[in-house]
């Protein structure tokens, strides 16, 4: 069944009405493509509804889009040229957002890479100061133990001990031969030695670099020493020093003084000497004893030879080096470490720290030690004994009475006594430790 016109007519008619010159064979060729695709509809009147009441839009594209899309002739009204610019413009603004994205993306990464970094960076600093800090308070340990004591110490010498005589040949000698630090300088007392210590400058801490160390000594040759004794000078070259360096100890050494004054009076009975007898002796006896009798911290030391005089020097530079680190000596101490010990029972007590406390004790010898070691072998088996609460204070203090010494010959002949038990019992049992003992007597 063929179709009606009334369904070409309207299309025909709108679309002559759209497309502006275009030719009625163009027209039908466009109508035609256009029919095949049409439903059969009630009316051309609809106003745009399909016989179904439905509107056209609903089911067809718009005759202005269906008008657009196939027009093969003209670029108006061309839905995509109008799309291909948006289309573009969202590709490139979709790329420059990812951009944006992925710089801000790399700036997170770099600034957490710079935080990690600068993290490190803390760490490493903290660490390496730690280890300063630790190497220096390695260091100060040593320096306080005296490890380099005698690298830090340097004499200062004056040049007129290195010009007269042959002295400074061999004091150079021996503090290269001991590695010792020397300067030769001009001093302001001539002829004088002074020692300074160099502390290193890490350990100083905004101090003093140099120490003064508060000894001077003089080498004098015996012609010298003589000039000063009979001049009478003597103790006012002592006067001299002390003014400068009040605090100072000062010592002189005398090179070949006895052998210098030897040879003089022998040349008395020389006949061929001339001028011989009108040298007198000068009272140098008398000139040392004045320096040990009326002055205070002043010594004397008399050599041989230039040799021994180098020997002094180097040996008063070590005890000089190692005195400001050399814990002070107290009269515990001193007898503690067997000093004041005699006889042949000194190697055994120094051996023995139980015999070495009790000979530490005021007014206990040797003896009463070794004694009260055979029944008490050590301090522990003494004061189980004394802390034993079933034994009054009076039997405690005479536990160690009836204990028998030997004597030189082997026998015993001779008790401890009670005075010594007493000693011993009130030391080891002391409550105040700052309480005052008897002082030794021997």
């Amino acid at each position: 069944m063929a179709k009606p016109e009334c369904v070409i007519q309207p299309w025909t008619s709108s679309c002559t009405d759209k497309v502006d010159g275009a030719s009625s064979t163009d027209q039908n060729n466009y109508s035609k493509s256009y029919v095949e695709h049409q439903i059969p509809l009630s009316g051309c009147k609809n106003y745009g509804t399909t016989s179904y009441h439905q509107p056209l839009h609903a089911n067809f594209p718009r005759e202005d889009s269906i008008l657009k899309e196939a027009d093969p002739f003209t670029n108006k009204h061309c839905p995509q040229e109008e799309n291909v610019l948006p289309i573009e413009e969202r590709k490139k603004k979709q790329q420059e957002e990812k951009k944006l994205k992925m710089e801000k993306k790399a700036r997170l990464m770099e600034e957490k890479k710079q935080k990690r970094l600068e993290s490190k960076r803390q760490k490493e600093a903290m660490k390496a100061e730690q280890a300063a800090l630790k190497k220096l308070d390695k260091e100060k340990r040593k320096w306080e133990s005296g490890k380099f004591a005698t690298k830090s110490i340097v004499i200062e010498i004056d040049s007129s001990v290195i010009e007269s005589g042959s002295v400074g040949g061999h004091l150079v000698q021996r503090f290269a031969e001991k590695g010792l630090l020397y300067r030769v300088t001009s001093n302001s007392i001539r002829g004088s030695i002074l020692w300074n210590m160099k502390i290193p400058d890490e350990i100083t801490q905004n101090q003093a670099s140099t120490l003064e160390v508060p000894y001077i000594l003089f080498v004098l040759q015996a012609e010298e020493f003589c000039d000063l004794v009979t001049a009478g000078t003597l103790l006012d070259h002592v006067h001299k020093v002390r003014s400068q360096y009040p605090e100072f100890t000062i010592c002189y050494v005398t090179n070949k003084l006895m052998s210098y004054i030897k040879r003089r009076e022998q040349s008395q009975y020389n006949k061929n000497v001339p001028n011989s007898n009108g040298w007198k002796r000068p009272p140098v006896e008398e000139g040392l004893c004045k320096l040990a009798t009326d002055c205070v911290r002043v010594h004397s030391r008399q050599c041989t030879d230039e040799a021994e005089v180098a020997e002094h020097v180097v040996g008063l530079t070590y005890s000089l080096a190692n005195c400001k680190f050399r814990k002070p000596l107290t009269w515990l101490s001193v007898h503690a470490n067997g000093s004041s010990i005699k006889g042949i029972e000194k190697d055994k007590i120094k051996k023995s720290p139980w015999l070495k406390s009790l000979v530490a004790i005021p007014r206990v010898n040797p003896g009463h030690a070794i004694a009260i070691e055979k029944k008490y072998p050590s301090m522990r088996s003494l004061l189980n004994v004394y802390m034993d609460d079933n034994k009054s204070v009076h039997e405690k203090e005479h536990l160690l009475e009836d204990l028998m010494l030997e004597g030189p010959l082997g026998d015993l002949n001779r008790r401890l006594g009670p005075a010594c038990s007493k000693r011993v019992y009130r030391i080891l049992m002391a409550q105040n430790g700052a309480a005052e003992v008897e002082a030794d007597k021997r």
